[in-house]
């Protein structure tokens, strides 16, 4: 972490280059550099600043400078320590302290991917950089990235999770020691802010982030300067930053060459990355990321016990202006009841008492997404603290969300489409066909890095998308024309093929990076009714929050009554993994015993599932060859065993236990037993998901471990950790 960490320091490397060249560009200008060094200039064409940079150990990179801060850029930088960057924004030159400005807000809109990386791994990101003088601190609100970003040093500050522009940022500051703004080289601090929910587009209150690090005990400077920053670490990528506008005290210090129109978005969480700023409301409520959504992943809500149960974001007042309307949407879907109401709702205060207005309704049938939606809800005048969240009528049903936007005023804001729908010539994909999708469509063949929905820009059918598309949307828009008809598209599950005499695994390790070390969970003996089934809820919680998965083997007779703990695995993104029907010592068994054992709650599984194939871990992990010969599946032991089925074991021991594995590096590639229904486990795995994870550890199921290192697991034979 501490060499990547240098790539973000090494910015300031561009102002000790000896190839730095000072230039006032005009729009179009192409910037170029084939090895290390600089191009930079003072406050340039209508007043923003920038800079292409390079480090001497090699690479390429280009950046196009386009109407106000707008720019283009492409880098190849995948060798050892390859290092770029390209930036623009506005110089303040360091004459008054960063909080003294008042509201300063950057707007950017913004596309970018990295194309390839070194064999030993490389990053990129999106960030807002800068430097503060007096004390001296290098500054990042970083906004996305990929592959790796910078996280606290808890020995120094730990992170503070703070919400600004509605979303949660984790601010805090380590020191760093590399060159710096006054051609010195010097210990110094760095500030950040690393939003949780990624994000390319958006309004950025960077003097709420200022203000955020001051109240927090950073130190605040005299302000240097707000930049919008692409960078790459041994890799190779391009970016278009179609719009980037400083804005200063509440007044654009530009015209603003893309307005915003009215019906743009001031917030849209799909949830495709993780919960965003959402959380659960109630004691014992989660949230969790969920495959289930309308279109692609959505959020699952689970563990409620009142109506009032649900789940919520904060809104900031600055953004979300009392005494204003905007426009709501949620999308939300049931599967328990027959029917239940379902209502969107805002949580206030006023004159120092909590108020609740409903926002929208609707009743949701089992299993069918309805849309939560109010194109004029007005915040009411003089409220504060706002929460936003979606509950239901019913007390404990669980249920999903996906797709929360809200707008300005008046935005008709369409009921979002499942994906094998397809809308001709809603090229931006908002539900609407008007002048927007056809500036998308034009931008989208000027540079095919511009994000739109290619299944609707396809006008003519002809399986690609060119110019002969863009005429099509003209003349329908112009009214020469009638919209072709949408063809209907299945999309096909995708499987991988069957190897015979293998676990047919079907995990997703698409989040997984195998390069770096992972360790897998592992429960046994549910699932579990009664008092003790809340160990179960506690676990999966503290799972599901931390990000990470499990595989949880099952006993086959303890399934009747309790498959909602099943099913709620499954939905987590958990492995469903077989105990045996009867939990008996298969090594006492002949062949058929053994095939009826796994067989039985194979079957139950299955039915109960739909899954084909399940990994077996022996009760009291008993195994001879009369077992590996008739069982007819992958067999799982354990490289490391808790101990917490013997009744003197504690909870600190389990952590002490596997903390000290982690440390020495014997915990990597291991699988881990434990047992769901004890307390003492719940508050073990409470307590390690965090601190695994901080120490970079990825916490996966059984299967996925396994996948991820490309090892097919074979029927018969015994696996206790990766080979």
């Amino acid at each position: 972490m501490r060499r990547k960490q240098r790539l973000l320091s090494l910015i300031t490397a561009a102002v000790m280059s000896t190839t730095m060249l000072s230039l006032n560009a005009s729009a179009g200008e192409v910037l170029v550099l084939s090895s290390g060094g600089q191009k930079k200039n003072p406050p340039g064409y209508q007043g923003y600043s920038y800079e292409l940079w390079i480090d001497s150990t090699g690479g390429s990179g280009s950046m196009t400078l386009n109407d106000e801060g707008a720019f283009d850029t492409e880098w190849n930088c995948s060798v050892d320590r390859g290092n770029f960057l390209a930036r623009r924004g506005k110089d303040f030159g360091e004459t008054q302290k960063a909080t003294s400005y008042g509201k300063i807000q950057l707007d950017y809109k913004a596309s970018y991917q990295q194309t390839g990386q070194t064999s030993s791994g490389g990053n990129s990101r999106l960030c807002v950089y800068g430097w503060m003088s007096d004390p001296l601190a290098e500054y990042y609100i970083i906004e996305d990235w990929i592959n790796w970003c910078p996280g606290p040093d808890p020995s120094v500050c730990p992170a503070k999770t703070v919400t600004i522009d509605g979303a949660q940022y984790d601010i805090f500051w380590v020191w760093h020691e590399g060159p710096t703004i006054k051609s010195s080289y010097d210990k110094f601090k760095q500030y950040f802010s690393v939003r949780k929910t990624k994000r390319t587009s958006g309004t950025i209150t960077v003097s709420e982030h200022f203000k955020a690090w001051e109240d927090a005990g950073m130190e605040i400077g005299k302000l240097y300067e707000v930049a919008l920053n692409v960078e790459g670490w041994q890799s190779s990528g391009k970016a278009s930053i179609t719009k980037n506008v400083v804005t200063v005290g509440g007044s654009s210090t530009t015209t603003d060459p893309d307005p915003q129109p009215s019906g743009d978005y001031l917030m849209k969480e799909s949830f495709e990355n993780g919960v965003g700023s959402w959380t659960g409301r109630g004691s014992g409520v989660n949230v969790a990321s969920s495959s289930t959504g309308v279109s692609g992943k959505g959020l699952a809500v689970t563990g409620r016990t009142s109506s009032w149960n649900g789940a919520a974001t904060e809104l900031s007042t600055s953004k979300y202006v009392p005494g204003n309307a905007y426009s709501f949407s949620v999308m939300a879907m049931q599967n328990v009841a027959a029917t239940d109401n379902m209502k969107l709702t805002l949580q206030y205060n006023l004159d120092g008492t909590a108020n609740y207005a409903n926002i929208a309704s609707a009743t949701a049938a089992k299993g069918e997404w309805v849309q939560l939606a109010n194109p004029s809800f007005t915040i009411p005048s003089g409220a504060t603290d706002l929460i936003l969240y979606v509950e239901a009528d019913s007390t404990s049903n669980d249920f999903f969300i996906d797709d929360a936007v809200i707008a300005a005023k008046g935005t008709s804001i369409a009921p979002t489409e499942k994906v094998s729908d397809i809308k001709l010539g809603d090229v931006n994909y908002d539900g609407e066909v008007n002048i927007s999708d056809m500036v998308a469509l034009k931008k989208y063949l000027q540079n095919s890095s511009t994000a739109i929905r290619t299944e609707n820009a396809d006008l003519n059918s002809d399986n690609k998308i060119d110019n002969s598309d863009l005429e099509v949307l003209k003349n329908v828009l112009a009214g020469k024309a009638v919209m072709p008809k949408s063809p209907t598209v299945e999309i096909p599950e995708e499987k991988p093929e069957r190897k015979e005499g293998y676990y047919y695994n079907l995990a997703d390790v698409s989040w997984i990076d195998p390069s770096k070390p992972m360790v897998a969970f592992a429960f046994d003996d549910g699932p579990i009714g009664g008092s003790d089934a809340y160990n179960v809820t506690r676990i999966h919680n503290a799972l599901s929050k931390g990000g990470g998965h499990a595989t949880f083997f099952y006993w086959g007779q303890r399934i009747a009554g309790n498959e909602s703990e099943i099913l709620r695995a499954k939905e987590l993104g958990f492995e469903i993994a077989n105990h045996t029907w009867t939990h008996t010592n298969m090594t006492e068994l002949d062949g058929n015993g053994i095939k009826q054992e796994i067989g039985q709650c194979a079957n139950k599984l299955k039915e109960l599932t739909g899954q084909e194939d399940f990994l077996v871990r022996p009760p009291y992990l008993g195994v001879n060859t009369t077992v590996q010969q008739n069982c007819g599946c992958a067999l799982v032991n354990c490289g490391i065993d808790s101990s917490d089925w013997v009744s003197s074991t504690t909870a600190q021991q389990i952590i002490d236990k596997f903390t000290q594995a982690a440390n020495n590096g014997s915990l990597n590639g291991q699988v881990l037993l434990m047992h769901e229904n004890y307390s003492k486990t719940a508050e073990a795995v409470e307590y390690l998901v965090p601190y695994l994870t901080s120490r970079g550890y990825q916490i996966v199921s059984v299967g996925e471990m396994f996948k991820a290192k490309g090892v097919d697991m074979k029927y018969g034979q015994v696996y206790n950790k990766l080979p």
